[in-house]
Formats: C-alpha cells, sequence, structure tokens
C-alpha cells in the first residue's frame, strides 16, 4: 500500500510540474500529501518535486546553504549521484541565489536540446505581482499575450542569468520555482524574459 501511495503522490506531483511547464509564470500548488520527512529549514515542495524528477539515472549539485547537507539527503532520497554544476541534469539552488554559478549548467546541443540542465529555484514567496509592481514580463508559448510575475527572495540578477542563459534557443535551461507553501511556478527554456 506504502508504494502505490508513493506512485500516486509522485504521478500527481509530475503532472502539476508538466501544468506549470505548459504555462509558464502561473503559479500552482503542489499536494499537501507528500509524505515527506524534513528539516525545518528544508521545503517540503522541494524534497516532492525531487523524489519525482530525480532517480539514479541522473545527476544532480546543489548551490547554497547546507550544500553538503543536501546533497547527502537528495542522493539517500533519489539514488541520484552528485555532479558537477556543468555536468548536472538538475542544479537545486537552495537559498534563492546562485551569485553567477548558474551560467555553469549545462545549455543542451543543437542535436539534443533537451539536454540542458533543470534548475530548481527555493524561493520565499511566489506571486504573478509584487505590491502592484511586476518584477519580470515573460512572453512565449502557453502564454496569452504576457505574464507578469515576481518572486519574492529570488538575487535580484537571477531572471537576467536565466534570460541569457535562454537566448539561444532551442539551447537552454528548464526553471521551476517552489516557495514555503508548496507552490511552484516554471519557466521553459523557450519562454522570453523581459526584466523589469
Amino acid at each position: 500500500m506504502q508504494i502505490n501511495n508513493e506512485a500516486f503522490i509522485t504521478q500527481k506531483t509530475f503532472r502539476v510540474i508538466l501544468q506549470a511547464m505548459s504555462h509558464p509564470g502561473r503559479v500552482y500548488t503542489l499536494s499537501q500529501e507528500s509524505g515527506v520527512k524534513s528539516r525545518e529549514s528544508e521545503s517540503e515542495g522541494l524534497m516532492l518535486i525531487l523524489r519525482t524528477l530525480l532517480d539514479h539515472e541522473v545527476g544532480f549539485c546543489v548551490i547554497g546553504k547546507e550544500k553538503e547537507y543536501l546533497e547527502t539527503t537528495i542522493s539517500e532520497l533519489t539514488g541520484c549521484p552528485v555532479k558537477d554544476i556543468s555536468d548536472a541534469d538538475f542544479i537545486i539552488v537552495s537559498d534563492c541565489e546562485s551569485k553567477g554559478e548558474i551560467l555553469k549548467a549545462r545549455r543542451g546541443s543543437l542535436e539534443y536540446p533537451d539536454t540542458g540542465a533543470t534548475v530548481i529555484y527555493v524561493v520565499e514567496f511566489l506571486n504573478d505581482m509584487d505590491n502592484g509592481k511586476p518584477v519580470a514580463l515573460l512572453r512565449g508559448s502557453g502564454i496569452k499575450d504576457y505574464i507578469t510575475i515576481a518572486v519574492r527572495g529570488l538575487g535580484k540578477n537571477e531572471l537576467s542569468h536565466i534570460k541569457e542563459i535562454n537566448s539561444e534557443f532551442p539551447l537552454g535551461i528548464d526553471c521551476i520555482f517552489i516557495d514555503s507553501a508548496n507552490r511552484v511556478m516554471c519557466i521553459p527554456r523557450s519562454t522570453r524574459i523581459k526584466v523589469k
């Protein structure tokens, strides 16, 4: 019964992530029934996403606070090996800012653009506006006209870094943002970003 429940939870999580990738900039909420035990300093939603997306066939790295602890915990949870940032399939930015490290992320190739990394940011709060002032404007597939987003706590240069990395579509990275309330938002590599 435990295995079936875990499979059900990860399937629900995967559907939410897929929906968020299909509708960039929209905020969705992950199920609260994750069953993932986490420390107060960890995002339950992060652990649920990692358990859903990572396995022994992909590599990951962590940028930010508690790097060693998180790498050990994630490896034990998923069976996924730790890699250097330039070789990682998944990059977890645990405290809202990569300080430029994200620019080293794998961007894929013209032959295999889908081999670009997926970056998962743990942020304070996701919303479509921040005190009435948009932080960034998104355009592209899955967005009617445009959508404005605000990501509270995100380092001031992170969206500019993502824009730079994704400037040569189809090369680039896909981004998932998760906040402390298990809300998730995605910006795939095909989305155009205008930073305010």
